[in-house]
């Protein structure tokens, strides 16, 4: 099963293709993360536009990373001309304008979302249309897979929760039948017995059940629920 972030990026770099075909020009659209003071292009529309990305990197120069270290909008008309990334310009000749959005999440910047072209004339309406119609969807992406992870995470945590608790079950049952008692006083043995070993409750279930039984108890198993498949009658 692929992870949540495969999935994300996934869904960035269907952006960026469609992005880069409703541009006129044939303009290249790359989508760089930033993430534990790295950066690294999630998603382009032409391995070229990835390409450029790192050359930045590597120069430790360009509109990208002045978008990033200032969360704010970086537009080059003519690269040819500007003298602000000189050894970036040297690498990229085909390049001569460029734009760079930065992408927000909750106020937190998440990325920058660029846009190459061959044309020192300013990107044409469409191009910017298409920019920012797909800079408004990358925050709504990530929203859905942050979510996914942690409606994920939460699943893992109540099958945890339910595996333990059926073997805790399992010794209150044990502790009820050797000492007679209720289900709440059973579940009160085993805790303050827990606070004098200083283990937690479960883990002094398990080796009480294992102890009787003279086997690891067997954790319950959860199988996941099928897929819905939606259907249509003809």
């Amino acid at each position: 099963m692929p992870t949540d972030i495969e999935e994300f990026e996934r869904a960035l770099t269907d952006c960026v293709i469609i992005a880069g075909q409703a541009m006129p020009d044939c303009a290249m659209v790359s989508i760089a993360l930033c993430a534990d003071d790295d950066i690294h292009t999630a998603a382009s529309s032409h391995a070229r536009a990835e390409l450029l990305d790192g050359l930045q990197q590597a120069t430790g120069q360009g509109p990208v990373l002045d978008a990033i270290d200032t969360a704010k909008p970086v537009t080059v008309s003519d690269l040819a001309a500007d003298s602000r990334w000189p050894r970036f310009a040297a690498g990229a000749p085909e390049v001569r304008g460029v734009h760079c959005e930065p992408l927000e999440y909750e106020d937190a910047l998440l990325g920058v979302l660029t846009v190459y072209s061959g044309h020192a004339d300013g990107l044409p309406v469409e191009a910017w249309t298409a920019l920012h119609v797909t800079a408004a969807h990358v925050p709504v992406l990530f929203r859905t897979a942050l979510d996914a992870a942690r409606m994920r995470e939460v699943a893992a945590q109540l099958k945890e929760a339910l595996s333990t608790r059926a073997i805790i079950d399992q010794a209150l049952g044990i502790v009820m039948a050797q000492r007679r008692c209720t289900a709440r006083e059973a579940f009160e043995i085993l805790r303050q017995v827990s606070q004098d070993r200083n283990v937690k409750v479960h883990q002094l279930a398990a080796s009480i059940v294992e102890k009787v039984s003279g086997q690891p108890p067997q954790r319950p198993r959860f199988e996941e629920p099928p897929q819905r498949t939606s259907s249509r009658r003809t």
